[in-house]
């Protein structure tokens, strides 16, 4: 079970950030977005006190129907803290995929869970996040995923190093055949063997359509 890391222990935690201060580092004007801020100061050892300092940037009252700091997290970084009651440690939870599957999506990803294909890669990572609405919430249930980073939740970093996973995301097929970086999805369907099986009209990459462009790149 896991529960939104409380306000109290956040502020508690603050005093124990020994790394501080290079999160906070002046950066020369202009070189740091306001994405690219929060990406920084929340995967380095300065997260308690990020997370108290979004907290309580103003002393005035907010509005009621202001937006929390977990949903501008989640909504702008494409991730969110979250505690671990078992352990009390804070992780990094990915947000939900929100784009609709195709027919064709869900019918891949069964094939890929059939074949025990996997997918690793890192709660941080863009181009994760676009390879998960590249398939939509309903195929991504089916897709085997696994967290490499040690700040993600149920992460499985070992497995990622024994593997030799270097860069984010990494695919493995089930026929032996591996690829590294973001992929379309016809491109998936092909090196996967899924082409093979059910032929080639069985996927049409003009019917996938709602992700915005980002590139066959990879995250390191």
């Amino acid at each position: 079970m896991i529960r939104p890391a409380s306000f109290i222990t956040l502020i508690l935690c603050i005093s124990f950030g020994s790394n501080q201060a290079s999160a906070w580092a002046p950066q020369p004007a202009g070189d740091v977005s306001r994405n690219d801020f929060l990406r920084r100061i929340f995967t380095t050892e300065a997260l308690p006190g990020a997370l108290f300092l979004l907290m309580s940037t103003s002393s005035s009252p907010r509005p009621a129907n202001a937006a929390p700091p977990f949903a501008i997290m989640e909504e702008e970084m494409g991730y969110f803290p979250v505690t671990d009651e078992r352990t009390g440690d804070t992780v990094m939870v990915p947000s939900k995929v929100k784009r609709q599957s195709t027919d064709q999506a869900v019918a891949l990803a069964k094939y890929l869970q059939s074949t025990r294909a996997t997918m690793y890669g890192a709660f941080w990572c863009p181009h994760c996040s676009r390879q998960k609405e590249l398939f939509g919430r309903e195929a991504w249930k089916s897709i085997s995923y696994v967290e490499c980073s040690p700040k993600g939740y149920r992460t499985q970093f070992a497995t990622c190093m024994e593997r030799g996973v270097d860069g984010y995301p990494s695919w493995k097929f089930g026929n032996g055949k591996s690829q590294g970086g973001e992929m379309e999805l016809l491109d998936i369907a092909k090196m996967s063997g899924f082409l093979d099986k059910k032929g080639d009209g069985a996927f049409d990459a003009s019917l996938e359509t709602g992700v915005p462009p980002l590139g066959g790149a990879s995250c390191q």
